[in-house]
């Protein structure tokens, strides 16, 4: 079974290495950049967690007094980046009445509200391009914040902006980050002729997986006009990345499968809390 999953992994994932960049390359990007963090979704799994009700996940006190969103924020403005706007629905006031206006976190926080209804993550990016909360002539950084990054050895904004000013030269306008492999949450066989030959426990399955981190050049906000609406919900990752990728402007760029963690239910809230109360992380 190995043996075969290196095989897909050789067909489908050649990823290059993350390049590097000048400082002016960085900071020319890094000054005219926003970062949208998604806040908007309920986030149902997450209510198994206990004390998760009334509030946004992302606002939700961890136990050592944190929150994702904080730790999120704080990733990019030691990177220098220093620009927010939180695109909110679900007890959104808990993230303002959290955040404020960046103050306490040296930044600035700028708010984009779903029109009366959840329009996804497609609509939330159009309805902040229309309000002037994302400008149209900025970069953009869009993270959801219970995409946590942890364990990363170099700067990861330093290293997905190179990766995406790469992609940028060869023609591409929107860059994905992912992990080259995940695991799948079962046990895994081979099977012969409807015998069971090999036997695999949570098989790592080497797919690239989308991260829930995309950072978009200007030239892409076109696409929110065309194929977002205000009306209903949508996501760029089912509508938008489709359509670049048939037209060879979707870049992709891979970090360490160990360094994301996906808070999205209380099994992996778990690991979260493990991995801060670790003691090089308090």
């Amino acid at each position: 079974m190995k043996e075969v999953l290196e095989h897909l992994r050789a067909e489908i994932c050649n990823l290059p290495e993350i390049p590097k960049i000048s400082k002016e390359q960085y900071e020319n990007f890094a000054n005219n950049c926003v970062v949208a963090l998604m806040t908007g979704g309920e986030s149902s799994r997450f209510k198994e967690v206990e004390g998760a009700n009334g509030t946004n996940k992302n606002s939700f006190r961890l136990p050592n007094n944190d929150t994702m969103i904080e730790m999120t924020i704080r990733m990019y403005r030691d990177a220098g980046i220093k620009d927010f706007v939180a695109l909110v629905y679900h007890e959104a006031h808990t993230v303002k009445k959290l955040l404020g206006e960046g103050e306490k976190l040296g930044v600035r926080i700028r708010y984009s509200y779903d029109p009366e209804h959840p329009i996804g993550k497609g609509g939330a990016v159009k309805n902040a391009l229309i309000n002037g909360s994302i400008p149209k002539g900025k970069n953009l950084i869009v993270h959801n914040p219970d995409d946590i990054i942890i364990n990363y050895k170099s700067s990861f904004p330093q290293d997905i902006i190179a990766g995406h000013i790469k992609g940028e030269n060869q023609n591409s306008i929107v860059t994905v980050v992912v992990v080259k492999e995940t695991a799948y949450a079962f046990t895994g066989m081979k099977i012969d002729n409807g015998k069971v030959t090999q036997i695999e426990m949570y098989p790592m399955v080497p797919i690239p997986t989308h991260i829930g981190v995309t950072v978009f050049s200007p030239k892409s906000f076109k696409y929110f006009d065309k194929l977002f609406y205000l009306d209903k919900k949508s996501d760029f990752e089912k509508v938008l990345f489709p359509i670049l990728s048939k037209k060879r402007e979707l870049y992709a760029v891979a970090i360490p499968n160990e360094c994301w963690l996906a808070v999205n239910n209380l099994k992996v809230y778990k690991q979260l809390v493990a991995y801060l109360e670790q003691p090089s992380n308090v």
